[in-house]
């Protein structure tokens, strides 16, 4: 009995120690508001101060935790004041937070540390989260960052799956070498940066003026793009996933000629030049539409899947992406897998470390789109739409027993492999107060398989009984910085000191290797030694390698008066033994006047800030041991009928003074902020000087070669950028927020050395009989990529006489005599149109009613030309235009010639005719999305948010552009050769409904 009582005692006790442990904790509901309007906040941080426990407001700005009876719950969100509330005696905690007037103290991201927003001197743009994924389909970094930055200019080369997009800052440096910007990942120099998957991102900071920019020295000239992605947030574990799906709908499609009148054109064609009919009156005349048959309506799957988590003293991030891709048009897609891991750790109140690794692996279809008769395209606008694309039986039909477009799109095999992991660990340690060692090291590895093959059933592939090739290039990277920052006030004076060093080792492989001669075309190019013949072979290892130090400092008294200054001092292999280091400095100055007495008083101003900065930085994107008197592999025969002997020659011409181009740039800034931060705006002028361009100079041919790649030149870039965001309407149930950027560039080239006159790029062939012909000429006073060519003055009548074409044919083009000598010449030529935009901009609206948001972005670029190559040539073959061609005493009052400009002996098929005013203003998304109440997804305990959304992607542009698309912007080889619509991917716009779902 006494046992009994014992253990009832045991019982009772526990469960009032249960009790009392229940009765200790609190489940605490509320609504988080901020002062200003009363509008709801969502993404607050509520913790359970000195605990671990956390969590983050809904979309409706509800919340839900547990607590002890005792605690105190933290709230904090960026721009408004933090607020602690003791729990005690409440089940219900709703909160004002009052608005941040130390807002400016947001955290920007620069190079080598962070900076308060109020202290920056120099021009940066930043890019949140929220910006960069509003919906829809963005599978890289250029997609999601055009038109949301003043100054940033990205532009499509094509619209192929995974095609890659070009990005200039503040215009062109440099002539030979790439104007692409350097790519930063949360602190490691990456060259697959631009790859990285947006809903992986925390935020983009755009470094565009010398004095942020500077600290990167001689790859710094560009702009630098600094990407920071995300590492997890205090509170409870949180899965949040988002899943899409779209489709993409051809929105530009030729006007072609149908069967019947393109056989028509042809034979009369023909007898205008006494010859027979080219197609009889007993041929099988058919209707078929090769474009239609090459394009479809394609599907486009996202997934992305992301775990967070943390504490006061950890961070944790993992995620997995997967995107699918297929082509609108046919053979071409595009499947990507990555996943990233991001964590970071107080080991103590001194110790912090942290890591980052991304990997990826993707593989794709995808033949050349490039401005090239040899692109796909060509063949599917040159076919015959007289003649079937089948026969009866199913099989190809080839025309004369060699053309088929369809089949020369789908059959011949070019797969892309591509595989990427990227990883780096940094240490940081406070070693007293203020001053803080940080050290990081990372590699990259990247790999891409390109393998080929064309079939026997192609009459290309036929007469070698197959033709393969495989390429596969291999790039590594590691990198190992260290720097000290030392952080003091001192009464009114605050200063910092950064002082660095890193060293980085580039390692790049190509093997290559083709064969011809198979048996069967069922190995495609998995088995070369299964051709009979070899095709060529090819290998080549480079590296280089840096050795750089660096340091910056930063001083401000009262927060009013700002400096900074920088210094690098770079090493490289790539340059000349007396040009291997380069010293890069810059200076900044800022004056914030928000808080001086006569602008208080004007009741107008809740930010003014001057700033102004001027620096050097340089561009090393150059190839490998270019300083060298390089040697590479040649053959020949030595003997009459003897056998082929293998040997080398020289390839280059040795130039120790061989160094980096390098670009001073001066910059002038304002930012503004008014209606007590409802209204900011940011307005910059710049102008920026690159000298040391690379050019190749003419040289003595004794020297065994006709030129030499030299630093001389020189180019200018001038503009000014102006971006707005406002806050137009808050209230508690509806919001409007707006954002606005413009920019104006203008390039010049200053000069160019001695014996160089002018730099040409020619065309593409516009047919498979005439080759191409110069399209741009670069003179001192001219910038890159102007159009160059005739201007064209119409079509010469029956019994006209043109005194400057005595020789022409009624029906010929003729061209203005511009220099007046009474004869049409080369010298008539002239500047045509220029192909880089020199106004871009972009205008976002964020509406929010309720549970509803709609976001609108529109996009444009102004002010520049493209020529329209697929025009010139469709109007002779296939294209409507050619029904309107000149027809002796039937058709003279037209301006298409009689058989386009191929067979002329006048001018050139460059003229004026064909390069139209490219500006337009394109609806680049909208997105309307519903979050389901919260009050809905509580009943499930899991589910903190649910969003379903509806995207569309260039839904409307208004331009009087006719071609492909006014954003294509082909290039042929060099920067100065651009701005050509020929045989590029076919533009599309694309419609996507998704979900996303946020579980913890």
């Amino acid at each position: 009995m006494r046992k009994f009582y014992k253990r009832r005692y045991y019982l009772t006790a526990m469960l009032l120690l249960f009790s009392v442990i229940s009765f200790a904790q609190v489940k605490i509901t509320g609504i988080v508001k901020g002062a200003d309007n009363g509008l709801t906040l969502p993404g607050v941080s509520v913790t359970v101060k000195g605990a671990t426990t956390g969590t983050v407001t809904d979309a409706n700005g509800r919340y839900a935790i547990t607590a002890p009876q005792d605690g105190i719950l933290k709230f904090t969100f960026i721009g408004y004041d933090t607020q602690e509330i003791s729990v005690k005696g409440k089940t219900v905690i709703n909160v004002t937070l009052g608005a941040d007037s130390k807002s400016l103290n947001e955290v920007i991201v620069v190079g080598y540390g962070t900076v308060k927003k109020k202290d920056l001197t120099g021009s940066v743009s930043s890019i949140k989260a929220d910006d960069l994924t509003l919906g829809g389909v963005t599978s890289n970094v250029g997609q999601a960052i055009q038109g949301k930055a003043a100054g940033v200019q990205v532009q499509q080369s094509d619209f192929s799956p995974g095609s890659t997009l070009l990005i200039t800052i503040r215009g062109g440096n440099s002539i030979r070498s790439t104007n692409t910007p350097l790519y930063v990942v949360d602190g490691f120099i990456s060259d697959a940066g631009n790859q990285i998957s947006p809903n992986d991102i925390e935020d983009i900071q755009i470094l565009k003026d010398a004095s942020s920019t500077a600290i990167y020295g001689a790859r710094g000239a560009n702009g630098v793009i600094l990407i920071t992605t995300k590492k997890g947030k205090a509170g409870k574990v949180t899965v949040d996933a988002d899943a899409s799906h779209g489709v993409q709908y051809v929105s530009f499609k030729p006007k072609l000629l149908n069967g019947p009148q393109y056989q028509a054109i042809q034979n009369a064609m023909a007898a205008e030049d006494g010859n027979p009919p080219i197609f009889p009156s007993s041929f099988p005349t058919t209707n078929t539409d090769w474009y239609k048959l090459a394009t479809q309506n394609a599907d486009v799957e996202n997934r992305n899947v992301s775990l967070s988590s943390g504490d006061q003293n950890s961070k944790l991030y993992i995620s997995a992406n997967y995107i699918n891709q297929k082509g609108v048009l046919k053979g071409a897609d595009l499947t990507r897998y990555s996943g990233r891991i991001g964590t970071e750790k107080n080991l103590n109140d001194r110790i912090k470390i942290g890591g980052n690794f991304y990997g990826a692996s993707s593989i794709s279809n995808h033949q050349s789109y490039s401005t090239d008769i040899l692109s796909p395209l060509f063949s599917i606008y040159q076919a015959p739409p007289n003649v079937p694309a089948f026969n009866a039986d199913g099989s190809y039909y080839f025309y004369l027993g060699k053309y088929n477009a369809y089949a020369s799109l789908l059959e011949p095999t070019n797969i892309t492999n591509n595989k990427l992991a990227s990883a780096n660990a940094f240490f940081e340690y406070e070693i007293i107060k203020g001053l803080t060692y940080h050290a990081d090291a990372g590699g990259e590895y990247n790999q891409t398989r390109l393998g080929t093959y064309t079939p026997q059933t192609l009459v290309a592939g036929k007469a070698d009984k197959g033709l393969a090739s495989e390429d596969m290039n291999n790039t590594f990277r590691w990198l190992i910085q260290n720097y000290l920052t030392y952080k003091r006030t001192i009464g009114d004076h605050s200063f910092s000191v950064t002082l660095g060093s890193s060293a980085q080792k580039d390692v790049y492989e190509d093997l290559y290797a083709a064969s011809k001669g198979f048996s069967t075309d069922a190995f495609l190019f998995n088995r070369l030694d299964a051709g009979g013949l070899n095709n060529g072979y090819s290998s080549f290892t480079t590296q280089s390698q840096y050795a750089s130090f660096y340091g910056r400092g930063n001083y401000s008294y009262k927060d009013k008066i700002l400096a900074t200054f920088t210094l690098r001092d770079d090493g490289s292999s790539k340059f000349g033994a007396n040009k291997r280091h380069g010293i890069f400095p810059s200076g900044a100055l800022a004056y914030n006047f928000t808080d001086e007495s006569y602008i208080k008083n004007l009741n107008t101003f809740s930010n003014l800030k001057a700033r102004v900065s001027y620096g050097v930085t340089g561009n090393d994107r150059v190839g490998d041991f270019t300083y060298l008197s390089l040697f590479g592999p040649y053959s020949t025969v030595l003997t009459p009928n003897g056998p082929l002997q293998a040997g080398i020659e020289p390839t280059l011409l040795a130039n120790p003074n061989f160094a980096w181009e390098t670009t001073a740039q001066f910059d002038a800034g304002l930012d503004l902020g008014f209606a007590n931060g409802r209204i900011n705006a940011t307005i910059d002028f710049y102008s920026k000087k690159t000298t040391n361009l690379l050019v190749n100079v003419p040289i003595g041919q004794w020297w065994g070669f006709n030129t030499q790649l030299l630093n001389a030149g020189s180019i200018s870039n001038k503009g000014i950028e102006l971006g707005i965001n406002t806050n137009n309407i808050k209230s508690k149930d509806f919001s409007w927020n707006s954002s606005f950027n413009i920019a104006y560039n203008k390039q010049k080239l200053l000069s160019f050395p001695k014996g160089v006159a002018t730099l040409d790029a020619n065309t593409a062939n516009p047919s498979g009989t005439v080759s191409g012909k110069q399209f741009t000429k670069l003179v001192p006073g001219r910038e890159l990529g102007e159009i160059y060519g005739f201007v064209y003055a119409g079509v010469i009548k029956t019994g006209e006489t043109y005194a400057p074409e005595p020789t022409a044919k009624p029906g010929d083009p003729k061209y203005a005599d511009l220099d007046g000598d009474g004869k049409i010449t080369p010298n008539d030529r002239t500047y045509l149109g220029n192909t880089s935009p020199h106004f871009t901009g972009g205008f976002s609206n964020d509406f929010r009613y309720k549970a509803f948001q709609l976001n609108v972005f529109f996009q444009g670029s102004f002010g520049y030309h493209l020529y329209n190559m697929n025009r010139l040539v469709l109007e002779s073959t296939t294209g409507v235009d050619a029904l309107n061609r000149w027809v002796a005493n039937t058709n003279e009052n037209t301006s298409t010639p009689r058989e386009g400009y191929f067979l002329t002996t006048y001018g050139s098929y460059v003229n004026s005719r064909f390069v139209e005013n490219a500006a337009y203003l394109r609806l680049k998304s909208a997105t309307l999305s519903y979050s389901i109440p919260t009050s809905l997804l509580q009943k499930t305990k899991f589910i903190q948010g649910l969003r379903i959304y509806v995207t569309g992607q260039n839904l409307l542009t208004f331009t009087k552009y006719t071609g492909t698309d006014p954003e294509v912007n082909g290039h042929s080889g060099s920067n100065i050769g651009g701005g050509i619509d020929f045989n590029s991917f076919p533009a599309f716009r694309t419609f996507v409904v998704g979900l996303k779902l946020s579980l913890n």
